[in-house]
Formats: C-alpha cells, structure tokens, sequence
C-alpha cells in the first residue's frame, strides 16, 4: 500500500516538471517568434526609420540645433527603448539615451561603424548621421518570460487540482456508500481499486458491512431457531401430556380389564408426570436443540430384549387407545444397548404423535425389531392418510428424533414410498456403543 502522504509527493514532484517542461517551451516558443519576427533585419530597419522619422519631425518642429541638448535628451528619455549615436565628420558628437545625453566622445567610437545602418537627421548647425539601437525587444522577453512563469505556475495548480478532485471523487463515492449501507442496503459490497489510506478505509468499512450482515443473519436465524425450538418443545411437552391424559381416561372411564391392568395405566401415568417434569427441568437444555450445540445425554447400558419389550408394550397400548391395529415382529435378542432412556422416550413419542396425526387408521402399524450387525433396528412402518383436509407436516417431531439419535450416537432413518412411511431408529448395540464411525446397514 502506498500512502497518500508519498502519493501526494510524487503528484508535487511530477507537476514540478510538467510546470518547468511548460515554462521552458513557452519561453523558448516565444523567444523564437520575438527573434524571427520582431528581430529579423527587416522589422529592425522599420523601427529604427520610424523611429528616426520622429526624431526629425521633433528636431523640424521645434527648430532644434546639436546644442540644444536637453531638448534632445527630453526625447530619447521619452523614448525608454531608444539608443542613438550621433556622428558629424566621422566623429562622434553626441551620445542620447533613456539617461539623457552624453556629449564626451569616445575615441573607440570615434570612427561611424561600417556594418550599421546610418540615418540622417538636420540640426540647424548641420547634417548628423545617426546610428539607432532600438531594445524594445527586452520588454517582448519580459513578457514572454512573465507569461511562461504564468502557464507553468497552471499547469502545476491544474495537476494539483486534478488530483484533489480524484481524491475528492473518492471521498464522496465512499460516503455514497456507506450512506447506502446505513440506510439498510447491507447486501451492497464496497469495492476499491485503490492501495492507499482510503482503499484500506473502504476494505475496513466492507469488512464492517459484512459483520453486520453476519449478526443480522444470525439474528434472523436464531428468530427462527426460537421459533423451532417453541414447535418442538410443544411436540416434546403435548406427546406425554396427551398419553398421561389418555391413560387417566381409561382408569376414569372403567376401561380396563383387571386391577393389574389398573395399576399399569396408574404406573404409565406416573411415568408420564415424571417425564413430564424432566422435560420441564431440563427445558433451557433443549435450547441447544436449535442452538448450534449438542444436546447432553446421560448414555447407560441397558438389555436390548427387555428394553424392547417395555418400549413395544407401551407403544402399542399407546396406538390402539389411538384406534390404530398394531402388527409387531421381534427378532430374538441377545445384546445390550447404550442410550438416554429419557432422550429415546421423547423420540418415541414424538413418533406415536407423527402416527396419530398422519396414518391412516384403517391399516396397521408394523413395528419390527432385530440386531442389523452392531445396530439395533426399531421399524415403524405406517400407510399414510389420504386426507385432503390434513395440514402437511412440518417434520419438526422428526428433525427432533434425528438430533437426539445423534446425541445417542444412534441414527435416524426415514423411507417414504408406495403411500407407506417408515422410521428406523438404529441404535450402537454391543461393543459397538463405543463405535462412532462405523456405519449401519439400513
């Protein structure tokens, strides 16, 4: 990056030699035309004629002599630019200039010069010859020297000028911009080309705009994460709530067989409440659902073969009370099972709601189970309803069981086809609890 300090150096330096290029060419430009036009031999000899057509007119009008000498010095004074020798028998008589006038000659100019041009002029006393030095042209030189100063001092100013109105345009293009950002347009991306102060500043400021349409994002997600996370805990809370209500219908109402099976739906409901209590515990846990970090399970060991008995006898008293028939196949089992007993009672139920909302009640629920390898597979398999009026599913219950599978490094698998659904949870079973890569056998 090149700072503007060294920039604006350079600018100086380089509008120093365009003013110093510019002055030396008007000055040689105009020296030029003064020499080849009012210098040449021609416009000399015009001048110095009328120039001496003057004086004579001055010396007939008022009748002057060679000894009228302030008369004569008045006029070469009024003159400025004029210089004359007089000349009288080759002898030089008298000397006139923007001084005055001179009357001592000189023995070095006593003699007329040969190479000059002689002009008579009559005095009263006689006929004198003059010799005329005209230097007006040191006044066309000052001009031209005054006017060569005057176009490089512009020529500097206007590279000066140029370079304060880049560095303005840039200014004001940033403060469009970052106007623009403020007035909400966060998708706008500043660019510069610029290796400076200001390219930097308006990299920082881009970098500025992109961590504020980074937090604006991840404010806009975390709404919408909230909103999942009420769905969701709304599944997790109303699943028990509607089996703890169900099993107290059934005691309320008589519907049971026996005071055995009276003290089930009691111990059921009972289980219910205490879900029901964790789940309100462990409520701002479930945040992490949505939240980016892992939800903490609390894995312990457990018998495959009993577990599943327990877990398939609740679930189906649970979906007939819902009036759906249900088809069960257990495969013998001979492992254990590492999970979070209160994480894969709520994946359950969120799949018993899943049911009842979307099955069609009129064909069975299949529920299969077997060790797949060093997986346990639990299959649910329903037909779905070909209800009109049903609202579609917005598989927030299911996204759920996925997250809490992997927090039990399970998996959570689902198939739909022919007009049938299937959930498989798969879970490490054996020595394969420790087993985080290994994949399942779907």
């Amino acid at each position: 990056m090149i700072p503007l300090r060294l920039r604006l150096l350079a600018i100086m330096l380089a509008g120093l030699l365009l003013a110093a290029g510019m002055y030396l060419l008007c000055s040689t430009v105009g020296d030029e035309i003064i020499v080849r036009t009012y210098m040449s031999d021609a416009a000399v000899r015009a001048r110095n004629t009328k120039t001496m057509e003057r004086f004579q007119r001055y010396v007939q009008e008022n009748h002057l002599s060679s000894h009228d000498t302030d008369a004569i010095a008045r006029w070469t004074m009024a003159e400025k630019d004029v210089y004359i020798l007089f000349y009288q028998n080759e002898r030089l008589a008298l000397e006139a200039g923007w001084w005055g006038i001179d009357t001592s000659g000189s023995e070095d100019r006593a003699t007329l010069p040969a190479s000059m041009e002689l002009y008579p002029v009559s005095f009263l006393d006689g006929v004198f010859q003059a010799v005329v030095y005209d230097f007006s042209e040191q006044t066309l030189y000052t001009v031209v020297t005054i006017a060569s100063l005057v176009l490089g001092c512009a020529v500097f100013a206007l590279v000066m000028l140029l370079y304060n109105e880049r560095i303005t345009r840039s200014i004001i293009a940033l403060g469009q911009q970052v106007e623009r950002i403020g007035q909400g347009d966060l998708e706008h991306a500043m660019q510069s080309d610029r290796r400076d102060e200001l390219g930097g500043l308006v990299r920082s400021v881009d970098a500025m705009r992109r961590s504020i349409l980074d937090k604006t994002q991840e404010e806009t997600l975390a709404r919408q994460k909230n909103n999942e996370l009420i769905t969701a805990m709304s599944h997790d809370l109303r699943n028990p709530l509607t089996a703890l209500m169900g099993y107290l219908e059934l005691a309320r109402s008589g519907q049971y067989r026996s005071q055995d099976e009276l003290h089930r739906y009691i111990a059921a409901s009972y289980e219910k409440a205490t879900q029901l209590r964790h789940l309100t515990d462990r409520l701002f846990r479930y945040t992490t659902l949505y939240g980016g970090d892992d939800v903490t399970a609390d894995p312990q060991y457990y018998d495959a073969h009993i577990l599943v008995e327990q877990l398939t006898g609740e679930v189906t008293a649970l979906l007939e009370q819902y009036g759906f028939a249900v088809r069960a196949a257990i495969a013998p089992l001979s492992c254990s099972v590492c999970l979070d007993m209160l994480l894969l009672k709520r994946v359950t139920d969120n799949l018993l709601d899943n049911v009842r909302k979307y099955a069609d009640p009129a064909q069975p629920v299949h529920i299969a189970v077997q060790q797949d390898g060093a997986w346990l597979s639990m299959c649910m398999d329903n037909a779905i309803r070909r209800d009109p009026d049903r609202t579609e599913s917005n598989r927030i219950g299911l996204r759920t069981c996925r997250k809490l599978l992997e927090q039990m490094r399970g998996q959570f698998v689902t198939h739909e086809e022919n007009g049938r659904f299937c959930a498989e949870l798969l879970l490490p079973a054996g020595d394969a609890a420790a087993a985080e890569e290994q994949s399942p056998t779907e």
